[in-house]
């Protein structure tokens, strides 16, 4: 019986997660540690162990950080062989920079006490208390790793390899397949996995691929749907977190899997007793972290990984996209109509279809006749606007600059195969609708010729049945020269009037019969550059395969922020781009993509399953660091049920009425014969165009797309400083913006045990705002009949208030841990009803900014008037909100930080930090306190701001209101009759709106440190 695990063939194949793991018991096991050194100076522990072939090879423990440390291994390697560089993950270029640059940010020391079967490593924290922080205990004789924290008077396991900790198996060249196993506690959960199917934000009993594939619908390899977390996606982020393994202590701990080829994942369904994480190719290389609470680990993780950069306020709101948009005056259209029906809109996403013959980087001028006043007119309108960038470059004209240039100065990626002369090279492998098949019949043009490798796009037909797309080459992005060709590419879109750049097609996802899974060939030879200090060399495709992508992504970035550098004279204007910032919206990727780029999740359709899983989807990338991500809202593509026109009314309002509180909000569809329209105002215009006025039944809910849409359109743009405040704390923190329940109220015990399942389906918006959309339709289906209702949880040791956008008085306080059963979320227009479709709650003591409405970001003072910022106090001892203000676009804005940091070198701290606070000093005085923590920022325009003091009915009401005064800096201030009289004021005022219940206070901003005093009955 052969023990051969992986043939050569299987070596340069896609696999499943169940053929990875499914014979890992009769792999090779690695055995006892032969011999150990640490070195102090690196904080580097190596071990010394005989492979299978009695060879001597080396395992790494590094300690970057109090709470992290790096495990590598290699069975063909020993110590001296590992490289000194880092892998683009991570924020600097050599593991050194990045150890010298945390210890630098907070120091640490190690004791290691040596026994003659083991070491023990215990990390200390550097400020004085030599406090111990992590001990890790490696067991020679057997091999064990086992990590410990530390409470008061005690020690505890946190983390345990399993009975045998290593696998490993030949897999190609020179090359070996290697499992970490680890004991799995009965009681952990697990969650994070990135851009993962499944609707549960935890993934207790998961296999997972991680392998970049453009995957239609999310069916493509088991044809089971987005439910199933096993199909491959479009983005691999293979990081995540173990929670309540040790339920009497509070301790998480994540995993972070640092390898751009494939990586495979079984969490306990294989064994209950273990999770295994597993490598195709090159080393095991993942970073353990431990912590306290979920933010301790996001915070370690991002130190590694590197934060966002701060990203421009209008990638916050409302944006439009179309495969469709077909001609100019179509997108014109599209923008008109959102503003004559007053839908605010920001950003209008032009597919391939502006391209002339689908040449990356031009402008097809007899659709598009006008590109530079279409451009600019629309952004006039605030509407900023990209089109799609693949990185194919068609080959079908020589006259193509853009392809003309490339070719004359080799930038493409070459034609040369990994052992060309076996059969197999020229099969390619695809699955499709759960089946496995080979798309070209072992056809292959251009079959290591030498000569610029042969791929292509394919856009579908269009209505007529034409195909659409070319076929054309790549540019080789793993060479920096090429990375910096391809940033000045832009140069003509954005001198044009191009404002962000939609990354599509990413993998590169290529025409299936032209390579392997659609993407490059297994076999090509492509420029590794995974490895910082070390020189590319040329591996196969596979063996590097979510590179490509990060390196398409970064090249953009960097090209994007030095567009103003190129002094060309027949683009003047790109001096405009000058400390601009650069936003991207990509389609898959690696992990790191994060601190350039924005992702949307792929090619969805316009089904349940995708509103199911969306909320987890954005949560789980959300707590990879990957703040600005979302899917396509209504569905890109048409039911994969019906096949229908349009998404579903009842969809689209759900849809959209989630999205409202996610990151990236872009309704996006697909036109070319396959959808008629998406836009919510079509939903009674397209019938009164082409149906006479006839709508569908139930005719009622395509009369409710509109006003509903909108109206949780227009929430999202007043709340828009509270999503800008949560995108800039990302920038600094890693915090998501979208955040899960347990991010915000760790401590509550339940969200891990018996209320785990609204972990799926409720979030927040930065700490306070709890958000429960509905996932379902609301019609009867089976066991499901909701009616629109749904059970809402607000989480252990806080009160809760229902959100009523000001409209209504507050309802009385929900005490924390309680279950709201069959709130009434159906949809209706009948009075304030509109409010309560998405249910929203709000945690007692919250402090949550609003502003007034705009048409887009920025309109107001685009138009010379102020938008003031409304501090909505709520009822409640304490609370504290951060606050930050700057113009929204610039560079500078950011944070500055050390030049060695990998931070962006433009930033200047130019923004405005505030501190808002607010406490009881007596038990009828309540205190709130406005101070600027940072003051490189001023509003030009917004002199004052207001506070509104919302009350709980229980309060005690005086002779016109709960308050009896209020003072400012020490000094009452009148109270005056109505709102207009308040807007009207000259000078610090307050009044009462006994309809609402709220009393609200105009606080004119000349001081960095305000107190506003107010007395109460």
């Amino acid at each position: 019986m052969s023990n051969v695990i992986f043939s050569e063939k299987d070596a340069y194949k896609f696999l499943k997660v169940e053929e990875y793991f499914g014979k890992y018991k009769d792999w090779k096991k690695l055995g006892a540690v032969q011999s150990h050194s640490f070195d102090a100076t690196s904080k580097t522990l190596t071990l010394t162990f005989s492979n299978s072939d009695g060879k001597p090879c080396s395992m790494l423990i590094q300690f970057p950080q109090k709470d992290t440390f790096r495990l590598r291994f290699n069975p063909g390697k020993t110590a001296q062989e590992y490289a000194q560089g880092t892998s683009p993950s991570i924020m600097l270029k050599t593991f050194q920079d990045l150890t010298r640059l945390l210890d630098r940010n907070e120091h640490f020391h190690m004791d290691v006490k040596d026994s003659s079967n083991s070491i023990e490593l215990v990390t200390k924290a550097g400020d004085g208390d030599n406090k111990p922080e992590m001990k890790v205990v490696v067991n020679h004789q057997p091999f064990s790793i086992t990590v410990y924290m530390f409470a008061p008077h005690e020690e505890y396991i946190v983390w345990q390899t399993a009975d045998t900790p290593i696998y490993y198996t030949p897999n190609g060249d020179n090359d070996y397949a290697i499992i970490q196993a680890v004991r799995k506690p009965a009681n952990a959960k697990y969650v994070g996995f990135g851009e993962q199917g499944g609707q549960s934000l935890s993934k207790n009993t998961a296999q997972i691929n991680y392998f970049n594939f453009d995957n239609m619908r999310y069916r493509q390899v088991y044809d089971r749907g987005p439910l199933d977390p096993r199909e491959p996606l479009y983005h691999s982020e293979p990081f995540f977190y173990e929670f309540h393994g040790v339920p009497e202590h509070d301790s998480v701990n994540g995993v972070f899997i640092d390898n751009t080829g494939q990586v495979l994942v079984d969490i306990g369904y294989i064994n209950s007793s273990r999770y295994m994480i597993g490598t195709r190719f090159g080393d095991l290389d993942f970073y353990f972290f431990i912590g306290h609470d979920p933010a301790n680990i996001l915070d370690s993780y991002t130190e590694i990984v590197g934060r966002p950069r701060l990203k421009p306020r209008y990638c916050l709101g409302y944006h439009q996209g179309c495969y469709g948009y077909e001609r100019q005056d179509i997108v014109e259209w599209a923008v008109r109509k959102h503003r004559e029906y007053q839908i605010p809109l920001d950003g209008l996403h032009v597919d391939v279809d502006i391209q002339k013959n689908y040449q990356t980087f031009t402008i097809d001028t007899n659709k598009f006749p006008d590109p530079y006043g279409m451009f600019h007119s629309l952004k006039e309108q605030g509407v900023k606007c990209s089109t799609n960038i693949t990185p194919v470059i068609s080959r079908l004209d020589p006259n193509y600059s853009t392809y003309a240039e490339a070719k004359e100065k080799g930038y493409f990626v070459v034609d040369r195969r990994y052992d060309p002369g076996n059969p197999d090279s020229k099969v390619y492998q695809l699955y499709g609708s759960g089946n496995q098949f080979s798309p070209n019949n072992g056809y292959v043009e251009g079959f290591n010729s030498g000569e610029p490798y042969i791929g292509g796009v394919y856009y579908g037909n269009d209505s007529y049945g034409n195909e659409l797309g070319a076929s054309g080459h790549y540019a080789d992005l793993g060479r920096e020269e090429v990375r910096e060709w391809w940033g000045t590419q832009y140069k003509y879109l954005y001198s044009m009037g191009l404002e962000m750049v939609w990354q599509d097609m990413t993998t590169p996802a290529i025409r299936d019969y032209r390579g392997d899974m659609k993407g490059f060939p297994f076999r090509l030879l492509v420029t590794d550059d995974s490895l910082s200090g070390s020189a590319p060399k040329l591996t196969p495709a596979i063996k590097v395969w979510n590179l490509y992508s990060y390196n398409l992504h970064k090249a953009t970035y960097q090209g994007l922020n030095r567009l103003h550098e190129l002094n060309d004279p027949k683009y003047p204007n790109l001096s405009e781009r000058r400390n601009k910032r650069n936003f991207i919206i990509g389609r898959g990727s690696f992990s790191g993509v994060h601190r350039y780029a924005g992702l949307w999740n792929g090619d969805n359709s316009s089904d349940w399953d995708f509103l199911k899983m969306n909320v987890s989807q954005v949560l789980s990338l959300g707590l990879c660091g990957l703040a600005i991500n979302g899917q396509d809202i209504g569905g890109f593509e048409a039911s994969a049920v019906d096949e229908g026109k349009w998404a579903s009314p009842e969809l689209l309002i759900r849809w959209t009425g989630a999205g409202a509180f996610l990151p990236w909000f872009r309704n996006h569809y697909v036109r070319k014969g396959r959808k008629e329209f998406q836009e919510p105002f079509m939903y009674v215009e397209w019938f009164n165009q082409y149906k006479g006025g006839k709508l569908p039944e139930p005719q009622n809910l395509y009369r409710m797309v509109l006003p509903i849409c909108k109206h949780y359109i227009e929430l999202r743009y007043r709340l828009m400083q509270l999503f800008y405040d949560a995108m800039f704390e990302n920038s600094l923190s890693g915090l998501p913006i979208s955040r899960p329940l347990f991010i915000n109220d760790p401590g509550d015990q339940s969200l891990y045990n018996d209320k785990e399942g609204f972990l799926d389906n409720e979030f927040f918006v930065g700490k306070d705002l709890l958000i429960a959309p509905v996932l379902d339709p609301q019609e009867p289906q089976g066991l499901q009949q909701n009616h629109g209702n749904r059970d809402v949880y607000v989480p252990y040791g806080s009160d809760w208030y229902c959100f009523m956008n000001n409209t209504m008085p507050l309802g009385a306080a929900v005490e924390g841990g309680t279950t709201i059963r069959d709130f009434d979320a159906s949809l209706n227009l009948e009075g304030n009803h509109i409010n309560f479709i998405v249910p929203m709650y709000v945690r007692a003591g919250a402090i949550i900014p609003t502003i007034e409405l705009e048409q887009y970001v920025g309109q107001l003072n685009k138009e010379g008037k102020p938008n003031p910022i409304t501090l909505n106090v709520y009822p409640g001892e304490t609370g504290k909100y951060t606050m930050f203000l700057d113009d929204g676009v610039s560079r500078s804005s950011a944070p500055k930080m050390p030049a060695d940091s990998g931070w962006d070198e433009e930033a200047n701290d130019e923004y405005r930090r505030t501190e808002i606070t607010h406490s009881y000093t007596a038990t009828k005085t309540r205190e709130i306190k406005v101070d600027r923590i940072h003051d490189g920022y001023t509003p030009k325009l917004e002199t004052y701001f207001f506070v509104a003091v919302l009350h709980d009915p229980s309060e005690t009401q005086g002779s016109s209101c709960c308050l009896k005064s209020v003072k400012i800096a020490g000094q009452t201030i009148p109270q005056v009759q109505g709102s207009d009289n308040l807007n009207a004021s000259s000078s610090n005022a307050w009044y009462y709106n006994q309809n609402i219940n709220i009393s609200f206070v105009k606080v004119f901003d000349n001081s960095p440190n305000i107190t506003i005093t107010a007395e109460y009955f």
